[in-house]
């Protein structure tokens, strides 16, 4: 049985000193197929230059792709995702640069993803959990806006909806339409997975130990954080009416 080709989109913004860190322990796993994307943004600590470098270290299996400014997360995803479809890439992983998306867990979510059409890191369901360093109002918003808040009003069933560790069958995001995605910011997640689900997708769960960045500085505020509670109900309005037999046809990969 062929191996799928498997695809890590990262995307970065000023990851100069963990972009190195996550290549190499994502190439320790030794994972059959396994290729990098980096997305940067124009990062004005020279992270591009960087990805250039590791492109020529790991040969052909880093790819680098640049774009001239900062827009937002989801923009950068996307643009990676269509790249990796581009490319060919069967299975897309989407996680953070900064290593609080632990490549260790990869093994087991690469399982999964034989069985679901999306898999999920999931931080809030049962043995999962966030940096101990988190204060207990970050903990306890983080935990209400994934547990209580965000369910009630999309019917969305994961414990961790703005999580952004996961995996992607090329099929669904092709499915899924990308153009159908508008969110600029960390409610990107939310809408990813709500699209996902309306669509009739398999969406399954692994729990995930999730610390925070040691190096570089973190991009979440609490302005960030109110902004994305306010537009899950844009998400709703948006996108309700979607049903599987919306799912939109796609080309297979291309043979290897």
């Amino acid at each position: 049985m062929a191996v799928p080709r498997l695809m890590v989109v990262l995307p970065t913004y000023n990851e100069k000193d963990n972009l190195p860190l996550i290549t190499r322990a994502l190439f320790d796993l030794k994972l059959p197929g396994l290729e990098i994307l980096v997305v940067d943004d124009g990062s004005p600590d020279g992270t591009g230059q960087l990805a250039e470098a590791l492109r020529v270290e790991y040969d052909a299996k880093l790819h680098v792709l640049h774009r001239q400014e900062k827009n937002g997360l989801g923009p950068a995803y996307l643009a990676g995702f269509q790249q990796a479809i581009a490319l060919g890439a069967e299975w897309i992983v989407q996680m953070d640069a900064d290593g609080s998306h632990q490549p260790k867990y990869l093994h087991t979510m690469l399982e999964m993803i034989q069985r679901y059409d999306v898999v999920v890191g999931s931080r809030f369901m049962r043995g999962g959990g966030v940096d101990t360093s988190w204060s207990l109002y970050r903990k306890f918003l983080s935990l209400w806006a994934n547990r209580i808040y965000t369910p009630s009003i999309l019917h969305l069933p994961v414990y961790d909806a703005t999580g952004g560790f996961k995996i992607w069958r090329r099929e669904v995001l092709l499915g899924m339409d990308l153009r159908r995605i508008q969110s600029n910011g960390y409610v990107f997640q939310v809408e990813m997975t709500y699209v996902a689900h309306r669509l009739g997708y398999r969406i399954g769960e692994f729990p995930i130990y999730f610390p925070d960045r040691t190096l570089g500085e973190s991009k979440m505020s609490s302005r960030v954080a109110l902004e994305a509670a306010l537009r899950v109900w844009q998400i709703l309005f948006r996108h309700r009416h979607l049903r599987p037999s919306m799912r939109q046809p796609g080309p297979a990969a291309p043979a290897p």
